[in-house]
């Protein structure tokens, strides 16, 4: 790392540590550290997915490509997978932690790797789920009380109709924005045309709800 890469990861951990930042400062510190981050595999398949979206040819493709496979194998054996999230919150906290002391910096408190991963999904939306060059999904913005999510978005046809399948890609706890319950199940507020933004107001954390969402 040279001298002015080291200059804006200083600058980037500054503003995490103080809480100061959205999510397009952790889109530059991940543009800065890309090439620094290869022995993170998290952080490295977390980058380039955001980086390359649909072009994608690491880990994300993979796991994308197996939720294509469960997906359109559903009522079709009798056996059922389960869709795993891309990566856990452990995971995610443990490599950008590892990332930081390789780079010679402390470890950031939990409640920061939560503003990180609720930046990753912001960025990560829109993204196309394709087959071959066939658009067959894509990924949104979901919100529930307790939780926000990327989710992904396909359909299936089932008995000649075409029937809409969700999954949850990752997912954070929400401790950003009061959300109004849509049913008992808190089944989670489905973003699919609108663009979240994840902005800072105060040190803090918050997004760009429409206002039927939120209390």
């Amino acid at each position: 790392m040279d001298k002015k890469e080291k200059q804006l990861v200083d600058y980037y951990y500054g503003k995490f540590s103080e809480r100061s930042f959205d999510e397009k400062d952790l889109y530059g510190f991940l543009m800065v550290v890309r090439e620094h981050s290869r022995d993170q595999q998290v952080i490295r398949d977390l980058t380039d997915f955001i980086v390359h979206r649909e072009n994608s040819t690491g880990y994300a493709k993979a796991y994308l490509d197996e939720c294509k496979e469960i997906i359109n194998n559903l009522g079709k054996t009798k056996v059922r997978r389960k869709i795993e999230h891309l990566f856990s919150f452990k995971d995610i906290r443990n490599g950008f932690n590892r990332l930081f002391q390789e780079l010679g910096l402390e470890r950031l408190p939990v409640e920061i790797m939560n503003d990180f991963l609720i930046c990753i999904i912001s960025l990560l939306q829109g993204i196309k789920i394709l087959s071959g060059n066939k658009k067959v999904g894509h990924l949104s913005f979901a919100a529930s009380s307790k939780e926000l999510f990327l989710m992904g978005n396909m359909t299936i046809k089932n008995q000649g109709r075409t029937m809409p399948i969700t999954f949850p890609v990752l997912s954070v706890k929400n401790i950003y924005e009061e959300i109004n319950p849509q049913d008992s199940q808190d089944t989670p507020y489905l973003f699919d045309h609108e663009m979240m933004e994840v902005i800072n107001v105060n040190r803090q954390l918050a997004i760009t709800f429409p206002e039927m969402a939120t209390k």
